[in-house]
């Protein structure tokens, strides 16, 4: 033991350095005393730590228990031991990255990708220096490189560790990690390298390995810049959103004063409708989309006139063809508008009183031929006239309202938005009591 500390104390004392690093990650998360356990574990969970003892066992297990049972050239024995010894090498990473994971509360994946960056750096200064000071002033040179490299990205790292493309990296770490443990172990394999010498074999393998680490420091840093693009990307298409939205909710306010309808009947429209839109999109981008363009359902009656949208009582049938022209109005108004939301609230306003039997307007639509946008705003933007008062009609009771939605599936209603609505029907009952009409 004392033989094993002497020689490998550089590795050991790049593991502290390791479970300090770790301390420092969940310094915000766990009081100190659990810090400080879960910095103990890390040490004994390290890269360096976990590799110096998987070269203790892989080789002397292999001269122990394989070597004396192989009738073969010494060259096949060494080559054999080399991958016996590599593939021992990769199994013992397996559970440490998964025990490194629950220490700092991160997937496997960023574990992974941040766990091998330890091991390349220690492997990186093995294969250079075969010195114990030797490797500590290697391994001290390529963190002083690595921090000049991703100097300038680690506040961004740290800020967006969830959203960067880890995986990449990963593959490319993992794959760098096998090349340079078949460099190790050429030292065994071929006699022109030995661990103590200096000639143009050991320069030329230094040479492959320092290169391949300069990829794969270029390549972490090619990902952390395209992912700053992604996100200014994100933040332009955002901005372009939000001006989309507040365009949208101007709107949508001058028309609800035009409508007569109720004042908070486009907020529960919009919620009703981003409640059903999440049984049919996964993309969170899509539920704003349609909760924002379902505010403009209505838009076209601001081309209706006055008299017959502040009518009180029953329209006549020929009133009641003028209002039903405020879809196509919609429709008209909206054209010229480019952007996501605003095509989206194009289609909703042209398309949300047709029906599943095709017996809507304007265009009657048959079932899938409305877009599924439209199918549930219909069905939000009915139930919520039921429920609310107008001034030709009383509201419904919320049961009634319900059943009349269930009553009308597969005749004025999508079966399966209809469906999603008796799912998330007690969710709905309390967005419309929360924005109730006072």
């Amino acid at each position: 033991m004392v033989d094993v500390v002497s020689y490998y104390w550089p590795r050991l004392l790049i593991s502290l350095v390791f479970a300090l690093f770790t301390m420092r990650i969940i310094k915000d998360r766990y009081s100190i005393p659990k810090q400080i356990i879960r910095g103990i574990f890390a040490f004994f969970l390290s890269p360096p730590v976990i590799s110096i003892i998987s070269e203790l066992i892989s080789y002397n297990s292999f001269m122990a228990f394989i070597e004396p049972n192989l009738n073969m050239a010494p060259a096949r024995v060494t080559a054999l031991m080399v991958l016996y010894c590599i593939i021992i090498d990769i199994l013992s990473f397996i559970i440490p990255i998964n025990l490194y994971g629950k220490i700092i509360n991160e997937g496997f994946i960023i574990t992974g990708t941040m766990y091998f960056q330890y091991v390349l750096q220690d492997r990186f200064a093995v294969i250079i220096s075969h010195t114990p000071v030797g490797y500590l002033i290697t391994y001290t040179v390529a963190l002083f490189i690595l921090g000049f490299v991703h100097g300038k990205d680690v506040e961004y790292i740290q800020n967006h560790i969830s959203s960067l493309n880890w995986k990449p990296v990963l593959y490319y770490n993992f794959a760098l990690f096998v090349l340079m443990d078949l460099c190790y172990g050429a030292y065994f394999f071929f006699d022109e390298l030995q661990f103590d010498a200096f000639n143009i074999h050991v320069l030329w393998l230094d040479c492959v390995v320092i290169i391949s680490c300069m990829f794969a420091a270029g390549f972490s840093r090619l990902n952390v810049s395209l992912s700053k693009e992604h996100d200014k990307q994100l933040d332009y298409m955002q901005k372009f959103q939000d001006s989309q939205t507040d365009i949208i909710r101007d709107f949508a306010t001058i028309s609800e004063a035009k409508s007569g309808e109720t004042g908070q009947h486009i907020r529960r429209v919009s919620e009703y409708s981003a409640i059903l839109a999440k049984d049919f999109y996964n993309n969170d981008t899509d539920i704003r989309c349609i909760k924002v363009a379902s505010m403009m359902h209505d838009i076209g009656k601001l081309m209706i006139p006055n008299e017959i949208i502040e009518k009180k009582g029953k329209l006549t049938p020929e009133e009641y063809e003028v209002i039903k022209t405020h879809s196509s109005y919609g429709n008209d108004l909206l054209s010229q508008n480019n952007g996501e939301i605003l095509s989206i609230a194009r289609t909703i306003a042209y398309e949300h009183h047709e029906r599943w039997d095709g017996k809507g307007y304007p265009r009657g639509l048959k079932g899938d031929e409305a877009s599924l946008y439209a199918q549930i705003v219909s069905v939000a933007d009915v139930y919520d006239a039921l429920t609310s008062r107008r001034s030709y009609k009383e509201p419904w009771p919320a049961e009634e309202a319900k059943a009349e939605i269930l009553k009308q599936s597969g005749y004025q209603f999508s079966p399966k938005v209809v469906d999603a609505f008796i799912a998330n029907y007690d969710r709905i009952e309390e967005i419309r009591q929360k924005y109730a009409d006072q």
